[in-house]
């Protein structure tokens, strides 16, 4: 198999993945909003968890280990064609934080890609240093962000006692002494928030997302550390002969593998046994399982198996910003309220049931789509645009 499909299958596989974990946000929505009245027990139900162990952060992390593992090979390209890099990728950056901002503000107030062109920007600068430097920077943005995670589990921790609870009755997080107990007040603070717009008309979901664009881009925000952690480490993974089919690439596919699968499995195992883990299952402990994940897609390109599906996702991979943009749009059509409003008819099965058919979906959209075309639809607009400066640099030489 072509190196660039094994590519394209992780990033296909990221995109389903992430949104195995985005539909619960859409089809929830409305549920949460009548949180005394609609038993939350799914959440503590054994399919619940297993899917949560499956996706939460896990295909965030592979997403965000994949981007860097893109721009490594994108920078080798430049400096073979001997472009100027930071000026160029900036302009590549920009444009994909106006595309993140589009999506946020019209689509999905979770968008990703802001933090991604963020990230990227500041990867962007640091590739060009020595791997000392590299090196030092990795690992500072790593230490920052579990430091963070650490801080605000101690914050749960403190706050959820018996004494503060007892001073401060109505702190939100009073009373917690179980999973159940963190996910519902959880969810009580997440619809006091963000989650009333399910109720919106569509127009009065993009005022409101605008109107709190803080609030809402908190996230992005707070997950910038742990960003440019994984982006650098999908160039140490490129430059370490990841994707050489050698026996030191197949060498470090299969560290991969174990440490992902070996570390990451019993590690995100942890918060199904002790409350106070939950705080660092989607942030800390997932992109070790993430690595697992990468792991198992060379594995299985390896060894030949499934050739017909990897060719399936590897076409949702190569159109990857159209059918993330497009997964969200249908989720949002499915279960908003301007849309069909099935949020309100909240049930597990329903959402598992659409996100099996939004991803059949973009599989068979995607498939059809490069039958005909290159590349998708996003795709070809954001090559256009960005290969704007890079044919005028070249004009300028000659």
């Amino acid at each position: 198999m072509e190196r660039i499909k094994l590519l394209d299958v992780a990033r296909g596989l990221a995109i389903i993945g992430t949104l195995g974990t985005n539909i619960w946000v859409f089809g929830s929505s409305h549920h949460t909003v009548e949180v005394d009245e609609v038993e939350i027990s799914n959440i503590g139900s054994y399919i619940s968890h297993f899917t949560d162990f499956l996706t939460n952060g896990k295909f965030l992390g592979l997403l965000t280990i994949m981007f860097g593992i893109g721009m490594q090979l994108k920078y080798t390209s430049f400096q073979n064609r001997e472009l100027p890099w930071f000026r160029l990728y900036l302009w590549s950056m920009i444009l994909l934080y106006i595309d993140g901002l589009l999506h946020f503000i019209f689509v999905f107030e979770f968008d990703v890609l802001m933090s991604y062109s963020l990230t990227g920007i500041l990867v962007a600068f640091i590739i060009q240093r020595s791997e000392r430097i590299m090196k030092i920077c990795m690992f500072c943005a790593g230490a920052i962000h579990v430091l963070y995670q650490v801080w605000q589990g101690f914050i749960s921790v403190i706050m959820s006692s018996k004494l503060v609870s007892m001073l401060f009755p109505n702190n939100p997080y009073a009373n917690i002494s179980t999973e159940r107990d963190l996910a519902e007040q959880a969810l009580i603070r997440y619809d006091n928030q963000l989650l009333e717009i399910s109720g919106f008309t569509w127009w009065e979901q993009v005022v409101y997302r605008m109107e709190h664009f803080w609030v809402l881009r908190s996230e992005a925000i707070m997950i910038l550390p742990m960003n440019v952690f994984l982006f650098l480490l999908g160039v140490f993974l490129v430059r370490k002969g990841l994707l050489k089919m050698d026996e030191r690439g197949i060498r470090l596919q299969k560290r991969l593998l174990w440490i992902g699968f070996g570390i990451g499995i019993p590690i995100n195992a942890l918060s199904l046994f002790n409350v106070h883990f939950v705080a660092f299952d989607r942030y800390v402990f997932a992109p070790i399982l993430s690595l697992g994940y990468l792991g198992l897609v060379f594995l299985i390109a390896r060894h030949h198996k499934f050739v017909k599906t990897q060719q399936y996702i590897s076409n949702v991979g190569k159109m990857a910003l159209t059918c993330y943009i497009t997964q969200n749009i249908v989720s949002s059509f499915l279960f908003y309220n301007w849309g069909l409003g099935l949020s309100k008819h909240y049930n597990p099965l329903l959402i598992y049931a659409s996100w099996l058919g939004i991803s059949l979906f973009m599989i068979g959209f995607s498939t059809l789509w490069l039958q005909k075309y290159k590349q998708g639809p996003v795709e070809t607009i954001w090559r256009k645009l960005g290969n704007i400066p890079v044919n005028r640099y070249k004009q300028k030489l000659t």
